[in-house]
């Protein structure tokens, strides 16, 4: 589902930093081009997703862009950390 690998690019990004649409496309299992129109998609949602061409580049969120997505608020959040 395009909805699950859209998240699953963001958090991969936040999580692991700047990666190539290859590692991507490799990592979900989806061709390089659908990684790249992927990548359009957030731009155009306003996610605030780069690329950068050529040796060392890749596609990158913004270094202060932080989502969070697992529904928890800072409560609950902590209150499972103290459970560890």
């Amino acid at each position: 589902m395009r909805a699950d690998r859209l998240l699953s690019i963001i958090l991969l990004l936040q999580t692991r930093g700047k990666m190539t649409a290859g590692e991507l496309a490799g990592e979900l299992e989806v061709s390089r081009r659908q990684i790249l129109r992927d990548v359009d998609a957030l731009s155009l949602a306003g996610i605030p997703v780069y690329s950068e061409s050529g040796r060392g580049g890749g596609i990158a969120l913004v270094d202060e862009y932080r989502t969070s997505l697992t529904g928890l608020n800072q409560f609950e959040v902590q209150s499972l950390m103290i459970m560890n």
